[in-house]
C-alpha cells in the first residue's frame, strides 16, 4: 500500500515540477530592454507579467535616469522645458493609461495612439505641449514606428525644443504587446493533466482517512502523504488562479480555468484538514511504564491517614 502511494505521489510531483511559465523574448524598450523590470523585481518579466506593470515599471525608471543626467550644458530655457516634460511623463505613468497594439499579435510595436484614442508617452508630451492637433499628425505617419525611425519635419522641430535628444525620447517610447486573446472555455493540457492526476490521488486519500478515522486506525502513511499531495493541489489552483484583466470598459478572465482552480483549491484544503484529523485522532497514546498516586484512608482506630503509591510495569 505505501509503495502504491509513494508511486502515486512522484508521478504528482513530476508533474508538477515539468511546468514552467513560458519566457518573454520581446523587450519593453530596444534601447535599455527589460532593465527597468529587472531592476525593480530582481528577475525577468515572462509572458504572464502584467503588461501595464511593465509599461509604468519602465516609465519610472526612464523619468528618474534622465533626472539624474548631467545637464549643465544646456541653456536655462531648455532645462526648464526638459523638466517640465518630465513632470508630465511622471503624471502620465502615474495615471497608467496606455495604448494597445491592435494589429501587430506576434511582436511588440510602439504605437503613437491607438484606436481607442489612448496616446503613448512621446506622444502625451507632444500633446501637452505643442497640442493634440500635432500628435494626431504624427500619428497618421507613423503610427508604429519607433522615435528614431521617424523622418519627420513636425517630430525633429518638437524634440529640437524640447530640452530632451532624439535618443532620450527613444529611451522613454514603449513596446506594446497585442492586448490578452481570451478563450473562456480553454485549459492548458499540463493544467488538466496535473489537475486530474491531483484529483484522483486526493480523493483515494479523502476516502481512505474518512475509513481510518472512523475505525481508529494509528497507521500514520494516509495522513502523512495526504498532507503532502492536499498542499500541491491547494499550491496548483493557487497559482493557476487566473487574474481579472481590463480591457477597455470590461473585465476579462479565464473562466474555466477560474472553476478548475478553485476546484484544485477545495478539494487541496479538504484534504489538508482529513489528513490533519486523522493524524491528530488516531495518534496512538503511548503506555506509561511508571504511575504514581496519592490517596487517604482510615485506619482502625477510626484515623485518617495519607498514603502513597507507585507502580511499574514491566
Amino acid at each position: 500500500m505505501r509503495k502504491l502511494m509513494l508511486i502515486f505521489l512522484v508521478s504528482a510531483i513530476v508533474v508538477l515540477a515539468s511546468w514552467k511559465k513560458p519566457s518573454v523574448t520581446q523587450s519593453i524598450n530596444p534601447l535599455l530592454g527589460d532593465i527597468s523590470f529587472i531592476n525593480k523585481f530582481g528577475h525577468n518579466p515572462d509572458a504572464t507579467t502584467d503588461d501595464n506593470l511593465r509599461i509604468k515599471t519602465h516609465l519610472e525608471f526612464v523619468e528618474n535616469l534622465l533626472r539624474k543626467k548631467n545637464i549643465s550644458n544646456l541653456p536655462a530655457s531648455e532645462k526648464i522645458k526638459r523638466n517640465h516634460l518630465l513632470d508630465l511623463l511622471h503624471q502620465y505613468w502615474t495615471a497608467g493609461i496606455f495604448p494597445r497594439n491592435y494589429e501587430y499579435a506576434t511582436e511588440r510595436k510602439p504605437c503613437f495612439i491607438d484606436k481607442d484614442a489612448r496616446i503613448c508617452a512621446v506622444g502625451y508630451l507632444v500633446e501637452q505641449t505643442a497640442g493634440r492637433q500635432v500628435a494626431e499628425q504624427i500619428n497618421s505617419k507613423h503610427k508604429y514606428e519607433k522615435i528614431n525611425e521617424m523622418n519627420d519635419a513636425a517630430v525633429a522641430e518638437w524634440i529640437a525644443n524640447s530640452g530632451l535628444t532624439k535618443e532620450e525620447c527613444a529611451m522613454i517610447q514603449p513596446m506594446y504587446g497585442a492586448p490578452p486573446s481570451y478563450n473562456y472555455n480553454y485549459i492548458s493540457p499540463l493544467y488538466g493533466i496535473s489537475s486530474s492526476v491531483l484529483s484522483g490521488i486526493n480523493i483515494s486519500f479523502n476516502t481512505i482517512n474518512g475509513i481510518q478515522i472512523s475505525r481508529g486506525t494509528t497507521n500514520a502513511t494516509v495522513p502523512e502523504i495526504g498532507l503532502i499531495t492536499g498542499a500541491g493541489q491547494l499550491a496548483l489552483g493557487i497559482f493557476n488562479l487566473p487574474k481579472e484583466d481590463k480591457g477597455g470598459m470590461y473585465l476579462y478572465t479565464n473562466e474555466s480555468q477560474k472553476v478548475l482552480s478553485m476546484l484544485n483549491i477545495g478539494l487541496g484544503t479538504t484534504t489538508l484538514i482529513l489528513s490533519t484529523w486523522n493524524s491528530i485522532a488516531n495518534t496512538k497514546p503511548k503506555n506509561k511504564t511508571t504511575a504514581w498516586n496519592i490517596y487517604n484512608f482510615q485506619s482502625r482506630d477510626n484515623k485518617i491517614g495519607l498514603a502513597f503509591s507507585l507502580t511499574r510495569r514491566f
